[in-house]
C-alpha cells in the first residue's frame, strides 16, 4: 500500500497557529507554501461561539451553494497502511477540537472528520483501496450512536455532505487528482437555514469581530458570498 493523502482546508485551519494546530501542521503536513488550490462547495453557515457568535464556513451541497476556494495540504508521509490514515484523522480531529486524551474521537455532535476517495483509485490499487474503505466504514460504525450524517445539511432538500459511513459527499475535481485520499472536517450548519450575505455581515458589525472573515480573505480562502459580504461590511 502506497497512497498519497492530504487535508482539504477551509477557514482557520490554514492560518491560525494555536499551539496544537501549529504542532499538527509541523508534524503531519507539507509546508503551507506547497498548498494546492482546490474549488469546493463552501459557504458561511455556522454561528460559532469561539468567533464571537459570528458565522464560519461549512461545506454545503445546497442547490444555491457555489464553488469557493480552499486549499489542500499534503501529508508529509505516504499512507502505507490503514493505521497511517487513522493517525492523520485523529491528528486533524485534535486540531479541530474533536479529539482529546480523555476522549479520543474524530466525531463530535457539531463536527467530524470525513474521507474523500479519488474515484480513479481502483485502477491504481483496488485491493488496498478496499482495505482502506472497509476500515473507514468500520471506524464510523463505532460512532453509530453519536453520529447523524443527516445533520450535515441545511435543509431536507440537500444531500448531506457526508454519508453514514463517514465518506465525504462533495465533488472530486481535477485539482485533487494528485491525491488518493483526502480528509476534511465538515461541521453541522447552525442555524438550519440559508444565511444572507447581509446578515452575515451585520453579525460581524454587531459583534465588532471580522477577524475570521478577513483572515480567510488574506489567505485566499473565499466563498461565493464574499463580495456581497464585503459590500455590506463597507457600505
Amino acid at each position: 500500500m502506497n497512497f498519497k493523502g492530504g487535508v482539504i482546508i477551509i477557514g482557520s485551519l490554514l492560518w491560525e497557529d494555536t499551539p496544537i494546530r501549529y504542532k499538527w501542521k509541523t508534524l503531519n503536513l507539507e509546508s503551507v507554501y506547497t498548498k494546492h488550490f482546490v474549488p469546493v462547495p463552501i459557504r458561511y453557515g455556522r454561528q460559532s461561539s469561539s468567533r464571537s457568535d459570528t458565522y464560519t464556513m461549512i461545506f454545503s451541497n445546497h442547490i444555491s451553494t457555489q464553488q469557493g476556494q480552499a486549499y489542500i495540504l499534503g501529508f508529509k508521509d505516504d499512507i502505507k497502511n490503514a493505521n497511517n490514515l487513522q493517525s492523520q484523522a485523529f491528528a486533524l480531529g485534535a486540531a479541530e477540537g474533536f479529539w482529546t486524551t480523555e476522549s479520543p474521537s474524530i466525531n463530535k455532535s457539531w463536527g467530524t472528520v470525513g474521507l474523500l476517495v479519488n474515484p480513479k483509485i481502483d485502477t491504481k490499487d483496488k485491493k488496498n483501496a478496499d482495505v482502506v474503505r472497509n476500515w473507514w466504514t468500520k471506524l464510523y460504525q463505532t460512532y453509530s450512536k453519536t453520529f447523524d450524517h443527516l445533520q450535515y445539511r441545511i435543509d431536507e432538500s440537500e444531500m448531506p455532505v457526508i454519508d453514514k459511513d463517514g465518506f465525504l459527499q462533495i465533488p472530486w475535481t481535477t485539482e485533487m487528482d494528485d491525491f488518493d485520499f483526502l480528509i476534511a472536517t465538515p461541521v453541522v450548519p447552525r442555524p438550519k437555514r440559508l444565511l444572507t450575505s447581509k446578515e452575515i455581515a451585520e453579525q460581524m458589525i454587531a459583534k465588532n469581530y471580522r477577524t475570521y472573515f478577513d483572515k480567510n480573505r488574506e489567505n485566499d480562502i473565499q466563498t461565493f458570498q464574499d463580495i456581497e459580504i464585503l459590500e455590506h461590511l463597507n457600505g
